[in-house]
């Protein structure tokens, strides 16, 4: 079987898409989103209900505790296993990317950066926690100009630790690991579809989604979770957009619930601006408009292209 990913920014249609694939294709779907894996994040990630999955089996959605942190390797060897059974079973996995980072690691694989311990990990997060994420950047730019170059952020925390940790705990910057041969990518014929959707159309959605999250109880959601301990400074999935708004505004920090909406849906047109830029340069994915990604069957070559 081929591998199938179904790939585009946020709110581009991913999740009907993907089940109306699965349904003609004989497939399952895996996810590939940072944030859907997890239990607790159903309403803010737009996981997809059990109405909406139409029987179609899921993998890597709503499978996560939120005291457990989730990262690309942790994906991937998670993942694999899921696509080979799906394989053998006589199916069609298809991963349906949210985290595009998830989905680049699964066909290029990751740097073969040594694992750290957890305690090791536990006593660098404490020295970290006493530091501002500008002190940070800074710091980085002078360990690994390279690495801090490929944050489109300065205040990307994680990511800035990341470069940091990986230099002071190696030897090596991470810069030079990901200059190394990868490891742990899939090693069969896949097709990359991205959904090919009009700007506007796209923001329409986002917009459209956004009151419906709210509508839903998106802020009863965060309510809950915060009541249970986790919060944007100890759960990393929880300073995603929707949810790190939310969290604002129950701090009182946003005064209305329309404040909250627009700035929601801003943010997550911004964040779609990126994916879109991110994907448009990735030369393994093929743009397709939605109709057309349904008339794939038969269309894929042994290399895993697709074939027009």
């Amino acid at each position: 079987m081929t591998l199938v990913f179904i790939l585009g920014p946020t709110a581009s249609g991913k999740t009907s898409l993907s089940v109306e694939l699965a349904k003609k294709l004989n497939g399952e779907i895996v996810g590939a989103d940072s944030v859907q894996i997890y239990k607790d994040l159903v309403i803010g990630s737009a996981a997809p209900t059990r109405e909406e999955m139409q029987g179609i089996s899921h993998h890597l959605i709503g499978t996560m505790d939120l005291k457990d942190e989730i990262s690309a390797g942790i994906y991937i060897s998670s993942a694999l296993p899921i696509i080979e059974k799906i394989e053998r079973s006589g199916k069609t996995p298809i991963v349906v990317g949210g985290t595009n980072f998830y989905v680049d690691a699964l066909i290029n694989g990751l740097s073969p950066v040594p694992a750290a311990n957890e305690e090791t990990m536990r006593l660098w997060e404490e020295k970290f926690s006493t530091v501002s994420t500008e002190e940070l950047f800074s710091k980085l730019c002078e360990v690994d100009p390279e690495w801090a170059a490929c944050i489109s952020s300065p205040n990307d925390r994680q990511r800035i630790k990341r470069g940091l940790f990986v230099a002071k705990t190696t030897g090596r910057t991470l810069s030079e690991w990901n200059r190394m041969e990868r490891i742990n990518a899939y090693q069969g014929d896949f097709i990359a579809l991205g959904i090919d959707i009009p700007r506007e159309q796209l923001y329409e959605r986002i917009n459209l989604r956004t009151k419906i999250m709210l509508e839903s109880g998106l802020v009863e959601e965060v309510r809950a979770i915060n009541e249970k301990g986790f919060n944007s400074s100890n759960c990393k999935a929880l300073c995603s957009i929707g949810y790190a708004e939310t969290e604002r505004y129950l701090k009182g920090e946003i005064a209305l619930v329309e404040e909250l909406q627009e700035l929601i849906a801003q943010n997550t047109r911004h964040l779609a601006k990126r994916q879109l830029t991110w994907l448009r340069n990735r030369d393994y994915v093929v743009w397709k408009k939605p109709e057309e990604i349904l008339d794939v069957s038969g269309n894929v070559s042994t290399t895993g292209k697709y074939v027009d």
